[in-house]
């Protein structure tokens, strides 16, 4: 409705500047105008009515506008009608398709040129093809170059509408990408602490109950190690929560245990009747990632252990070379952990389930930095293997 009012006022416009250019006289572009006021103000509003398409229907009305721009030229060309109906040719180039835009451009150079030099040869002057050129150029051609450069620009501003909208949705889903990588990560740590150090709590204090009456002695020594893990466990969440308020970029890995810590993992897992044997053969310095997810993969599988093998020896293998670190960490089979389980980094066989949560951090923690986990049964053995390759400056 806008773009109607609109229209009308510019055809109105059009209208009355003209009537007053024909009114002064100054209409003509011919030196001998006989034709009436009256005739050129009908052709001009001839003219101006097909404006009111120039939005909706602009080549429509190009086209009505033509018949009695045809009828002025015949007549001998006047000023306000060709103004008009450079208008109608800029809408139609700026709205039009751009086959239409294009089609305006290039098809008046041919008749132009034509006319320019039939001028010329039938007066036998320059000065005729000079100006009938110059009128086709000014009066023809400049508004449809003029509405040409304007599509460009609009259409280069559109581009770039359009790319910004597309960065912007990337932007979120990178995001929403980040966002639930965090909430992975944030998932798996409180997995370790709950999981590690409660489960640990949970078992020490049975075998504490059990104890208390026949052998004091090692009941005291189980309930020393229960608090240790519940200090150990409130200290790593205090950190956690200290990270998330922090606005500090700093790597969190600097809060988490190493494998020079492994000594307190032995500890709590023989309070729950474990026997942990390390075998570390000349391990290398590690770079932080690597040393950390080493660590929490150890704990997840010791924990593993005393809740399903209760009492079974384990043994963990820590061996590496230039390109990686491989970690075997085993145990005896009990009855009740007969089912054989595949884990590795790109699928999730078995781990949907709740039980299957330890295994899956452990793949998923190996694959976070490049390497693999799987865990099965080998020679009556549940074994847990994995690979985490070494970065450059890694092992130094």
């Amino acid at each position: 409705m806008i773009d109607r009012y609109a229209a009308a006022l510019i055809a109105l416009a059009y209208f009355v500047c003209g009537a007053v250019l024909y009114l002064l006289d100054l209409g003509a572009l011919v030196a001998h105008d006989e034709t009436s006021v009256q005739v050129r103000l009908v052709l001009l509003a001839a003219v101006c009515v097909p404006m009111l398409l120039r939005r909706s229907h602009p080549l429509l009305g190009l086209a009505l506008a033509s018949v009695p721009v045809a009828v002025d030229f015949a007549l001998g060309m006047s000023l306000p009608v060709w103004i008009a109906y450079g208008d109608l040719l800029f809408a139609a180039a700026l709205y039009g398709t751009a086959r239409t835009s294009v089609f305006l451009e290039r098809a008046p150079i041919a008749p132009i040129a034509i006319l320019a030099v039939g001028a010329g040869i039938y007066t036998g002057e320059l000065r005729p093809a000079v100006f009938v050129a110059a009128m086709g150029a000014l009066l023809i051609s400049l508004p449809v170059w003029w509405a040409r450069s304007v599509r460009t620009h609009r259409d280069a501003a559109e581009a770039e509408r359009v790319k910004a909208q597309a960065l912007a949705q990337v932007a979120e889903l990178d995001r929403a990408a980040a966002i639930t990588a965090e909430r992975q990560h944030l998932a798996r740590d409180l997995h370790d602490i709950v999981a590690g150090h409660l489960s640990a709590i949970a078992i020490q204090s049975e075998a504490a109950l059990r104890l208390r009456e026949r052998d004091p002695q090692k009941a005291m020594t189980v309930l020393e190690s229960v608090r240790t893990n519940s200090v150990e466990a409130l200290r790593e969440m205090q950190s956690m929560v200290t990270l998330l308020r922090s606005e500090d970029t700093r790597d969190d890995t600097a809060t988490a245990g190493r494998l020079a810590d492994l000594s307190g993992l032995v500890s709590s897992a023989g309070a729950s009747g474990n026997t942990v044997t390390i075998d570390a053969r000349e391990l290398p310095e590690l770079d932080a990632e690597v040393d950390v997810t080493a660590y929490r993969i150890i704990q997840e599988a010791l924990t593993n252990a005393t809740k399903h093998a209760p009492g079974q020896p384990v043994l963990v293998c820590l061996a590496a070379d230039r390109r990686e670190l491989t970690i075997r960490i085993s145990n005896p089979l009990v009855p009740a952990n007969t089912r054989t389980v595949e884990v590795a980094p790109d699928s999730d066989t078995a781990c949907e389930r709740g039980e299957r949560q330890g295994l899956r951090n452990i793949a998923e923690r190996a694959a976070a930095i490049g390497g693999g986990a799987r865990s099965r049964i080998v020679d009556d053995q549940w074994r847990t293997e994995v690979h985490l390759p070494l970065r450059n400056g890694a092992a130094r």
